[in-house]
């Protein structure tokens, strides 16, 4: 599956709910799909969407969505183990699974030698779990998460694509945008 396409999908059920995404394609993607206040864009911070994603879920009630990469996850699997610990009800986690580190120069990232980030996140007490590998499974059990409680941890196997152009984002301006879209 593109995740290009995996996006639009996300966006098309996530409604309001806030999302946090990736550094580089995956957040100029989101911006491409539908740029919204909403959207909480990472650039420069590879490896912390998810940890970004927890403390937004355990500081409101709303259901947050955090689109990772698998590289960017692989280099903080401490996330992982916190979101076990902390049991968000209301955090989905979907992993772009792409199986390299495609930021940096499209390096074999561990998913492609064996890890299963599937089976690392319920060794980590997270029960929610499924790996995907196409748009109907994506729907199917994103729709689902949508519609109880969490955390969810989805991991979405994903192709190698072209690169989108590059988002206009100004980080000051995300977080000003995004914080405003929250009532007090």
């Amino acid at each position: 599956m593109l995740r290009f396409e995996a996006t639009q999908l996300i966006l098309k059920h996530a409604g309001n709910r806030p999302i946090v995404a990736n550094l580089g394609p995956t957040t100029d993607e989101l911006w491409h799909a539908q740029h919204r206040d909403r959207n909480f864009y990472t650039y420069g911070n590879m490896g912390l969407c998810s940890s970004l994603a927890l403390g937004m879920a355990v500081s409101t009630s709303e259901q947050v969505i955090s689109l990772d990469g698998d590289g960017s996850l692989l280099m903080n699997l401490g996330t992982i183990a916190t979101i076990g610990r902390e049991q968000p009800k209301n955090l989905i986690v979907v992993v772009w699974d792409n199986e390299m580190w495609d930021q940096t120069g499209h390096q074999q990232s561990h998913t492609a030698l064996g890890t299963d980030l599937e089976q690392v996140a319920k060794s980590c007490g997270i029960t929610h779990t499924a790996t995907v590998i196409d748009l109907e499974e994506l729907e199917t059990v994103f729709r689902t998460a949508l519609e109880g409680d969490g955390p969810w941890f989805i991991v979405a196997k994903t192709e190698q694509s072209e690169y989108m152009p590059v988002s206009p984002i100004e980080p000051e301006m995300t977080l000003y945008r995004f914080r405003n879209s929250f009532s007090s």
